[in-house]
């Protein structure tokens, strides 16, 4: 799966200039989960990220490109939770390096199982609020976490930890950002991610339409192996 590979490659590069800290992951930093999603109260909270109307991001991606993401590492571009004393812009991306499924079918089921992982983890002191419709994420942090020692380290290894419970998953890196200018950007970078999703499902549900008339056709004009992909599924219609 390399359809998000100029994605990865491209905020890479981003991220790389305005990186103020990197951790290796040790499934020993994971903050506590909890079964469920837990409500912080205004009166109890330190911040929210994202809040007060500051610009969110969050998006995953996948790929089975050896040598894209290497090791499982927290990348930290801004200030940490305990460095904050107010409401901040925020963007939090996931990219994962997966086995080769080999099937698009199955490939396509083992992305959607990878990304619901965003919507099941839920540490303590630390509510998040993801929309899949904007593609935004906005967390409200509570003052009992902060005084608790939480962090983006602790944070990025209960995430990671979640993922590396899927046995095609390989390497886990996330990245968060805070307060940065270019969290504007990677809002239209989730859209992005979203259309090539939304495309891929597109073409793996079996839609027989006209390209020249099909509002994902951007989509796959852009993305590189959309298009072949879109062709190997209509003659293999056709054939059977």
């Amino acid at each position: 799966m390399e359809l998000y590979d100029s994605v990865i490659k491209e905020t890479n590069e981003k991220v790389s200039a305005i990186t103020t800290k990197i951790w290796e992951y040790d499934a020993t930093d994971a903050w506590k989960s909890l079964d469920r999603g837990e409500l912080i109260m205004q009166q109890d909270q330190a911040f929210e990220l994202g809040g007060s109307g500051a610009p969110s991001a969050n998006f995953t991606c996948v790929t089975t490109t050896q040598g894209l993401i290497t090791k499982d590492e927290i990348i930290l571009c801004g200030k940490d939770l305990p460095e904050l004393h107010g409401d901040v812009s925020f963007a939090r991306i996931v990219m994962l390096g997966i086995n080769d499924i080999g099937d698009e079918d199955a490939a396509h089921s083992a992305i959607q199982q990878m990304d619901f992982v965003r919507y099941h983890v839920f540490p303590e002191g630390y509510m998040v609020r993801v929309s899949a419709e904007s593609n935004q994420e906005r967390v409200r942090v509570g003052r009992n976490a902060i005084s608790r020692g939480i962090n983006f380290k602790k944070i990025g290894s209960t995430y990671i930890k979640a993922y590396k419970e899927n046995e095609n998953v390989n390497n886990v890196r996330i990245i968060f950002l805070t307060d940065q200018e270019i969290i504007k950007e990677l809002g239209s970078t989730a859209n992005k991610v979203y259309d090539i999703t939304n495309a891929l499902s597109h073409i793996l549900d079996g839609f027989d339409v006209d390209c020249a008339s099909c509002s994902l056709k951007p989509v796959c004009d852009e993305v590189e192996g959309m298009k072949e992909m879109h062709l190997g599924k209509k003659i293999g219609k056709r054939g059977g």
